[in-house]
């Protein structure tokens, strides 16, 4: 074209590449690279990152992508990924070419030849052999579930890949040996995370450390069953430039918590599931960690309020605070850190059940600064909190209520006056909520653009006609909010033009003209769910996908009146389309031909 003639003649090379590096959105760059050869080129030269499924011909693939893309820093290996084809490695060439693309699908559907099939179809010590040969600026490298790789292949990384700062290895069978090979050659290594390492000992982690002391600053693990109290106390005694430690075992005990965080003072993010760490180790957590900014305290059954006492003295400086399944806790422990830790900005609660509604109180009158606040399974906090959230939280975003049976109308009337700045408001099984609360959120929260009112069965069209009159929604869910019928989707529709997301599932109410309406007001719609909508038809997703072109997800299993016609119309007339669940019945053998990689079964999900 001569429009790229021209760009191509005007602009370098050097500033085409700094362009392309900042593209940040991988289609983006897929696109670039389909303009003309020398884009393509430069994309192959400056792409920085790939996304690999560790099934399939996976080792002759990674061998592929590695010769063509020079400049790969971050690598993914995972087998819960999408199958690996070209579109999600790198640049799709053109088809006319002998291209990658064709040669990176052969090779995913797998070899024909007469070898042993099992050879080959994962990836093995081989495949991260040549991965540690192409990419020795390698920085960044993640394996998930990759079952057949050994220590041999990490040493290869290690070797071959000295500029590593990153690693992070899940459900692989990797031994000492692996570890004390990093240690010696990837001095810089700063972010370390394994979960469910089994071969992992404390043998190979304390070699890590010694030789990476300087560099480490995150350090992460689950469900290492080898991994004891020496490990912490040797991540202790070398690595005191640890900023952030997430901790998942049932054997570690007070001591190794307390070693940690003495050395460790400059330690911002805490995150423990620990049931063999009680109120010493926490308390030691308040004396040592004066500049924590995270602390997350999982199904904890063996500390009490005297430990948030601690951590409430001496973590002024806190600002996220999750609490999940902490059963001894109660209102004095969020009284203590209310009033403590004022800097407070995000706090989750959750399966609490002895906090009622004087901690809440005080993090409403307090913590002028929460941004965000969740509270699941809280059943015993009472009206009385959410009033004080009111007029406490004027900067309040994010409010996510899940259980919370004392929550009614005049309580979120209170919310929605005081926190005219909510942009995403979840409810769930709060049962006193209905038009009146919502009415209320309508016409205060106009910055409102994610919202969540779910089996709340005092909600109607009232509600949603408020919203759509007050907020511009992107996400909308109403699942089980049986009063709604067609009239309040239609006002979405009209008065929400930017809406990317809706649940409609389980409202009976609701037909083919709410189809239609959508198609009409609402082109931006990627993702919808009409799952237990009996009233739909195939009619109505042939109105929806005319006007809803770029759909990609679509939910509608037990939806008696739509047929394998209906999804064949969702398949076939909707490009973008990533996903389709439906029951397996309804599809025909010619609709499982052509999009068999975008329908999933109800009872797969499941």
């Amino acid at each position: 074209m001569k429009g790229a003639d021209l760009i191509n003649s005007v602009l370098p090379d050097e500033l085409l590449e700094a362009i392309l590096r900042r593209v940040e959105s991988k289609s983006d760059l897929d696109a670039c690279a389909l303009v003309c050869r020398k884009w393509n080129r430069i994309d192959r030269s400056t792409r920085s990152t790939i996304k690999i499924n560790a099934s399939g011909a996976v080792d002759q693939l990674l061998a592929l992508v590695v010769g063509k893309f020079t400049a790969l820093t971050s690598v993914y290996i995972d087998e819960r990924l999408p199958c690996s084809s070209y579109s999600s490695l790198g640049t799709p060439s053109r088809p006319r070419r002998n291209s990658l693309d064709r040669q990176s699908r052969n090779l995913a559907r797998g070899s024909s030849s007469g070898e042993n099939e099992s050879d080959g179809l994962c990836l093995s010590d081989m495949g991260l052999k040549s991965l540690a040969v192409g990419c020795e600026g390698l920085e960044k490298l993640s394996l998930c579930w990759c079952s057949s790789i050994t220590s041999l292949g990490l040493v290869s990384i290690a070797e071959n890949c000295k500029a590593l700062k990153s690693l992070d290895i899940q459900g692989c069978y990797i031994g000492d040996e692996a570890l004390t090979s990093i240690g010696q050659n990837c001095k810089n290594l700063c972010e370390l995370n394994l979960r469910f390492c089994e071969a992992i000992s404390d043998e190979g982690l304390t070699s890590l450390f010694k030789n990476i002391s300087t560099s480490l600053s995150l350090f992460s693990f689950t469900a290492c069953p080898k991994i004891t109290d020496s490990s912490l106390k040797a991540l202790a005694s070398h690595c005191k430039n640890l900023e952030t430690l997430s901790l998942d075992s049932e054997s570690l005990k007070d001591e190794s918590v307390i070693s940690v965080v003495k050395e460790c003072k400059g330690l911002r993010s805490l995150k423990l599931r620990c049931s063999g760490v009680g109120d010493a180790g926490l308390q030691a957590v308040g004396s040592f960690c004066a500049n924590l900014e995270v602390l997350g305290l999982y199904s904890f059954h063996g500390f009490t309020d005297r430990s948030l006492s601690g951590i409430a003295r001496g973590c002024k400086n806190l600002r996220e605070l999750i609490l999940v399944d902490c059963n001894l806790l109660t209102d004095r422990s969020l009284e203590l850190i209310a009033r403590g830790c004022t800097k407070l900005e995000r706090v989750e609660i959750s399966g609490c059940h002895n906090i009622e509604y004087g901690g809440l109180e005080y993090i409403g009158r307090f913590c002028s600064r929460l941004l965000e606040l969740s509270l699941v399974y809280c059943s015993r906090i009472r009206k009385n909190a959410f009033v004080e959230l009111g007029n406490g939280c004027s900067l309040l975003e994010s409010l996510h209520l899940v259980d919370c049976s004392s929550l009614d109308d005049d309580a979120m009337c209170h919310i929605a006056i005081g926190c005219k700045n909510l942009r995403q408001l979840h409810i769930r099984r709060c049962y006193e909520i209905g038009d009146k609360g919502m009415i209320c959120v309508g016409q205060n929260c106009k910055h409102l653009t994610d919202l969540a009112v779910q089996f709340c069965e005092r909600v109607s069209d009232e509600s949603l006609i408020a919203i759509a009159k007050g907020c511009s929604l992107q996400k909308l869910n109403v699942s089980g909010c049986f009063e709604i019928t067609n009239n309040g989707i239609s006002a979405i529709s009209r008065n929400c033009p930017d809406l990317l997301s809706l649940d409609i599932s389980v409202l009976e109410h609701i037909s083919d003209m709410a189809m239609a309406e959508l198609a009409k007001g609402c082109p931006k719609l990627k993702q919808i769910a009409l799952s237990h909508c009996k009233k739909i038809t195939d009619v109505g997703l042939t109105h929806l996908v005319k006007g809803c072109t770029d759909l990609e997800a679509c939910q509608m299993v037990y939806c008696p009146k739509i047929t394998s016609s209906g999804v064949a119309t969702v398949v076939s007339s909707c490009g973008k389309i990533k996903k389709v669940l439906i029951e397996e019945c309804k599809v025909s053998e010619r609709t499982r031909r052509r999009a068999k990689a975008v329908l999933s079964f109800l009872c797969v999900d499941l």
